[in-house]
Formats: structure tokens, C-alpha cells, sequence
């Protein structure tokens, strides 16, 4: 018996049973089944370890100015800040505003040529909706204001540049159990990393590209930085200042792939910063006062004088003025 619990080895573990989960998921009849047969565990490992303020979902993104995202596997979002609009209780039609989205993914059986041109798409598809942000200044030297996740944002607000910096953007990640496609070399079209390359091109800006490859056989592909003496360094961060900047393409071999994402995931959500959710954009209506006399209703009103001016009174003076009516005979009963 251990003396001690290993909580890396425990996820590790977790990304295992997940690989068991996919088989398993293999066995229903049509490819809509076995999609839904393979996220359903992937969602289910991540609510149980990320923050309890994560809560994880499907469906659509939405922002303020009318955009709507694709359809998305995995949705995780704020539990206590994220509005909801869910149609008849489906999660095909679930909409989360992109202020309070965290990160988003794609959760595949294999990864191939198609299904990694269908993973970018997508993730294009919510990377491309516009979070809410107040900005100061003006012109180049305007910085936006954000909020850390899971807080009101009451007394706490951070500045940043949106425009060199990806601390204010949703995190994205495609999950598959293995590629069935070799992942390297790095520049050809038969790989994953050749593909991906073509797929950046294809959209010119990185800014929508998934943050994150995770193949739970034991790799993972994340963009990385490159140093002026030609070395792959830090992790990538896009900028929207460019479109594309020099960086390259990291395969690596992980013990633990899910690990790894958890990890992604928990740092954007402690180190990443969000807008203010505003329901009002969200929630807009356009109302019109009809100004006719005869559709409104007066409160206090005094039958006797007919002066609405002077007549308004608190509601004791109203109780009282109606006992003194009853009394005159002038209020039957």
C-alpha cells in the first residue's frame, strides 16, 4: 500500500482510461455515436479536475456584435460568471458568451489531414468572435482592461495590450487518441506538422490557430518560439500587431498528454484575463412608450379632484384615503 498519493501519476492514469474509453466508444454503429461516445468521458476527466469554477459544456460560442461559433465538443466556461442559453435542453444548441469562455476543443478518434483542416476551421470559428473589452487611450498606445477568470471583477482589473499579446484570447486544443498520420517530418504534406504548416498558411493568422495538439497515445504538438540564434525557446505567443510570426512547430513525446493539457488549461485560467460579461449587448431590446392617455395606469389617484399633480401619496396615506372612501359611501364594497 503507497503512503502517499501521487496526484501526476493519478492523471497520467486518467489519460490512460480515457484511451480505453475511445475504444470502447469505437463500437456504437454510426460516426455521430462514436463522437458522442469519445467526448463524453473527455468532458466528464476534465470537470472532475479542473477548478470547480470551470464547468465544462458543449455547443456554440456567441460574442456581443452577432457573431456565433461552430458547434464545439468541449466548451469550458465560468460556472458562477457564464450565462447560458440553452434551446429545449440540448447541448447541440447550448450558446455561451465569449467573455466567459475559457477554452474550447475538438475531440477526435484520429487525427488525419481532413480532421485536423476540420479542427482549425472550428477553432477559427470562436478564435474570430470579439470579447467585449473597455479600452484606455487611444491609437497605438491603447491598452484594454480585463478581468481574471472566475472573479466579479468588482475592484479587480488588469491593463494589457490585446494587440501583443494572447493572455486576453480563448485557449483551444484538438484531443484524439493518435494521428493516423506519421506526426514529423516537420516540411512535407504527408505529416501532422507538414499539415498543420499548410493550415496556418491557408488562414494567415496564427492568432486562430489551436493552441494545442494532445494525442493520448503519448504526443503532443504546440507552437513554439524561435530565438534570434535559430533555437526553438518559449512557448508561442501570437500577436494580432502580425499576422504571422517566425516560430516553429514542437512535436514531443509526454507520459502523460492529458496531463500536459490540464496543465495549459489551468495556467490560462489562472494567468489569462477575460472581459466584463455585457448582458446588456447581449440581452438588447428595442422598446417603444405608446404616449396614450388611456393605456395608462394611475396609481393614488384622487376621483374628487382629478389632480394627478398633488394626489400621489405613499402607500399608508393610500390605505388610509381608501378607509376614509369607504366610509364617504364613495367605494362600494
Amino acid at each position: 500500500m503507497k503512503r502517499k498519493f501521487n496526484p501526476a501519476e493519478f492523471v497520467k492514469d486518467v489519460g490512460n482510461d480515457l484511451v480505453n474509453e475511445f475504444a470502447k466508444a469505437r463500437k456504437a454503429t454510426t460516426p455521430d455515436l462514436i463522437g458522442d461516445a469519445m467526448e463524453e468521458p473527455i468532458r466528464a476527466r476534465l470537470e472532475q479536475i479542473l477548478p470547480k469554477g470551470i464547468a465544462v459544456g458543449s455547443g456554440c460560442v456567441i460574442d456581443s456584435f452577432g457573431g456565433t461559433s461552430r458547434q464545439m465538443d468541449v466548451v469550458l466556461y465560468e460556472k458562477e460568471q457564464c450565462s447560458v442559453f440553452c434551446i429545449n435542453n440540448s447541448a447541440t444548441t447550448t450558446y455561451y458568451p465569449c467573455e466567459g469562455v475559457l477554452a474550447v476543443g475538438e475531440v477526435k478518434s484520429r487525427i488525419g489531414k481532413n480532421d485536423l483542416a476540420n479542427g482549425f476551421e472550428k477553432i477559427k470559428s470562436v478564435k474570430s468572435l470579439q470579447r467585449h473589452f473597455e479600452s484606455v487611450g487611444t491609437g497605438q498606445h491603447s491598452e484594454q482592461i480585463g478581468r481574471p477568470y472566475g472573479d466579479h471583477g468588482s475592484a479587480t482589473a488588469y491593463s494589457f495590450d490585446l494587440h501583443n499579446s494572447n493572455i486576453g484570447d480563448i485557449f483551444s486544443f484538438v484531443v484524439a487518441e493518435e494521428s493516423s498520420i506519421q506526426i514529423l517530418p516537420y516540411k512535407t504534406g504527408s505529416s501532422i506538422s507538414g499539415y498543420y504548416v499548410e493550415n496556418l498558411e491557408a488562414l494567415g493568422n496564427d492568432v486562430h490557430c489551436p493552441d494545442m495538439l494532445v494525442f493520448l497515445d503519448g504526443n503532443i504538438l504546440t507552437p513554439v518560439t524561435i530565438d534570434t540564434e535559430n533555437r526553438l525557446s518559449a512557448s508561442y505567443a501570437p500577436t494580432r500587431s502580425r499576422q504571422v510570426l517566425t516560430h516553429g512547430i514542437l512535436p514531443k513525446h509526454s507520459e502523460s498528454p492529458f496531463g500536459e493539457l490540464i496543465q495549459a488549461i489551468w495556467h490560462r485560467y489562472q494567468n489569462g484575463l477575460t472581459a466584463h460579461i455585457p448582458l446588456r449587448k447581449y440581452l438588447h431590446y428595442n422598446t417603444q412608450t405608446e404616449p396614450r392617455s388611456n393605456w395608462t395606469a394611475f396609481v393614488h389617484f384622487d376621483p374628487e379632484s382629478q389632480d394627478l399633480g398633488n394626489n400621489i401619496r405613499t402607500p399608508t396615506e393610500h390605505l388610509n384615503y381608501q378607509r376614509t372612501l369607504y366610509t364617504k359611501g364613495m367605494i362600494q364594497q
